[in-house]
């Protein structure tokens, strides 16, 4: 049996658990660095979302207020238009 051989193989193979160990703490730490940074992109896409859908909303009801308004304004317009031609409104 040749015992610094052994010595040798065994100091080898515990260097390279050492390596891999730290290898691992280092993949770890990079882990939970990504992890935090996802739950922060998830938070902020939420708060986008809700955003959104509150522009979108509002931007419906400008746009059925817009559409309430012309109306009223043709409406006026017509009614312009019947009082210079001399019509009256039962017409």
């Amino acid at each position: 049996m040749d015992l610094d051989g052994a010595n040798a193989r065994l100091d080898s193979a515990l260097d390279r658990l050492e390596r891999q160990l730290r290898e691992t703490r280092q993949q770890l730490g990079t882990t939970s660095e990504l992890e935090l940074k996802v739950q922060h992109l998830s938070k902020e896409r939420s708060r986008l979302t809700d955003e959104l859908e509150k522009n979108i909303a509002r931007a419906t009801d400008i746009e059925k207020s817009a559409k309430q308004v012309s109306l009223r304004i043709m409406g006026a317009m017509e009614k312009v238009q019947m009082a210079l031609n001399g019509e009256s409104e039962a017409s």
